[in-house]
């Protein structure tokens, strides 16, 4: 009796999964802010400029509200040269919290970094689409075919119909 029971509960989860898998077909995981649509950004070290551009790509073209900080606060976006890593561009999840009642197993994000690394070099729009692509997984976004989402983010970083905005203006 037991075991069937498990199985139902099971049966259950994966029903609801696959309900949402539409929904949430470009998470980053399991990952999601609950602050409303207001994060506050922290913008520091190298490469300001580009990371700045990003940032206003992603607050004209989405329902968010992305105000610069003066000091820590939800997400911290900065660049510097951390060497031969073997990553460009880095997002984290550096402060989170479980939020059981809104949603079956998900994580709440509290506070996230998008970092460029300047050791790898790159022209301006390079830097400024790893920066894009960064921010978006901070929001919760997942690598997609568009956008700065996308592998070709480089030459699109204006592509104003990119499925990234409206998959934030949906999370949001």
């Amino acid at each position: 009796m037991r075991k069937l029971k498990l199985i139902s509960l099971g049966l259950i989860v994966v029903g609801l999964l696959a309900i949402n898998a539409e929904v949430y077909a470009h998470d980053w995981g399991l990952w999601c802010w609950h602050k409303g649509r207001t994060l506050g950004v922290w913008v520091y070290g190298t490469n300001t400029v580009e990371a700045n551009a990003a940032l206003n790509d992603w607050d004209s073209h989405t329902n968010l509200s992305l105000p610069r900080r003066s000091s820590h606060t939800d997400i911290s976006v900065f660049g510097g040269n951390f060497g031969n890593t073997g990553w460009w561009g880095l997002a984290s999840i550096e402060d989170y919290s479980y939020d059981w009642w809104h949603h079956f197993w998900w994580c709440r994000i509290e506070h996230a970094h998008a970092r460029y690394n300047s050791y790898y070099g790159g022209s301006t729009n390079d830097i400024r689409g790893v920066f894009c692509q960064e921010i978006g997984h901070t929001f919760g976004l997942g690598h997609s075919n568009d956008g700065c989402m996308g592998k070709g983010y480089y030459n699109n970083l204006n592509d104003t119909v990119s499925h990234n905005w409206s998959d934030i203006n949906a999370k949001f």
